[in-house]
């Protein structure tokens, strides 16, 4: 008998919608072992709506590098809902059409989306071609539901959240429709392959000075390299190991900087990385944008974090969870930035706020979204 599909449609604009996706992938491939074929497929891409692809993911890159234009569209889009919503139709109807073709191939027995866009397509073409499919949307803003992600076509949409609820809810989705479950961290951030010794080792690592982990998300755009360049040039006693993602360009100028200037800094530049679990593991400190996986892989890694920058409305509250809780600080400027990093190279605060960490007791929704898509593609009650 042919194993039952789940379809996992996302857009791969760096890893804040793959990561969530891959947890829930991992956890029922962990829970239900061999039951099930799941493929987690980057949407227009597999679709072949490529110019439309091409467009969103130029849109977000472009939302990266300016935070003004960033926040401006999300009020934007926020102030102009349900019209918004216009915005696939109008704009990326190539997407609509080859996405529907790609879900009649596919034939899934249930969709489960986290990202938006992925949500809406999804569940216009199961409607569409009349499949049994359940449809299931999964927002990966812990804190937040953008206009966008209040998609009244699917069967269900998990938050993370009472406060992303009650947006939803706002936005006119039916409260039975939304499941409150944890955010989901892939179980390896849990169990980490390697210990912290052998990850150091492998890298470099100089294990008298305290090691720092920066990561401005999967596309590797923001501030984060510029504070980057003036500890290596400072001679900051610390290991950076600088994640770039996919900017290859910035990891070239970092390995071109080690070459040429000496430091006391020991900094290790890398390109796009799939074992952060590992790398946190080794880490005394994270740097990083306000990106929802980043900042919860972070604290159940339990590595307090320093918040550069946020790309738009939905991440400012993933700094104030951790600023709040002291788990974290928001260096906004040169001046903050510097004033952070002396107190915590001067002083014991780390070790305070690694504490704070373990007292939020935070549970990793993973294993319980996993449950919950299967009970729905099982047809079995909550």
């Amino acid at each position: 008998m042919p194993k039952k599909k789940i379809l996992m449609p996302i857009l791969e604009a760096g890893a804040g919608h793959k990561m969530p996706a891959l947890a829930v992938k991992d956890s029922i491939e962990e829970l239900y072992p061999g039951k099930y074929q799941i493929d987690v497929v980057d949407f227009a891409v597999a679709a072949g709506a490529l110019s439309a692809d091409k467009r969103m993911k130029a849109f977000w890159d472009a939302c990266l590098k300016n935070k003004a234009f960033a926040k401006a569209t999300y009020s934007l889009m926020e102030w102009t809902h349900p019209v918004c919503h216009l915005v696939l139709p109008v704009g990326f109807g190539s997407f609509i059409r080859k996405g529907r073709e790609f879900v009649r191939q596919y034939n899934p027995d249930l969709i489960f989306s986290s990202h938006y866009y992925s949500l809406t397509v999804a569940a216009m073409a199961r409607d569409k071609l009349k499949l049994p499919a359940k449809v299931i949307g999964c927002i990966t803003d812990p804190f937040d539901a953008y206009a966008f992600w209040c998609e009244k076509r699917a069967d269900y949409i998990v938050v993370s959240s009472e406060r992303s609820k009650k947006k939803c809810i706002r936005r006119g989705v039916q409260p039975w429709r939304i499941k409150v479950l944890p955010f989901p961290v892939n179980n390896k951030f849990l169990r980490p392959s390697h210990n912290r010794e052998e990850t150091r080792k492998a890298y470099g690592i100089d294990p008298s000075k305290p090691t720092i982990l920066t990561s401005e998300g999967g596309q590797g755009i923001g501030m984060i390299a510029r504070f980057v360049r003036e500890m290596y040039r400072k001679g900051v006693p610390v290991n950076i190991l600088n994640v770039c993602g996919k900017n290859t360009a910035l990891k070239e100028e970092l390995d071109r900087m080690v070459q040429t200037e000496k430091s006391a800094t020991n900094l290790i530049p890398l390109g796009f990385v799939n074992n952060m679990n590992e790398l946190l593991a080794a880490s005394d400190l994270c740097i990083a944008k306000a990106g929802a996986s980043t900042t919860f892989e972070a604290l159940f890694m339990n590595v307090p974090i320093i918040f550069t920058s946020w790309a738009n409305q939905a991440e400012k509250p993933n700094i104030d969870y951790c600023v709040e809780n002291n788990a974290g600080w928001y260096t906004p400027d040169t001046a903050t930035f510097w004033k952070t990093m002396d107190e915590i190279l001067s002083t014991d605060i780390l070790k305070t706020y690694r504490k704070n960490i373990e007292n939020l007791h935070l549970k990793s929704g993973a294993d319980d979204i996993a449950r919950f898509v299967v009970e729905q593609l099982e047809g079995k009650a909550e």
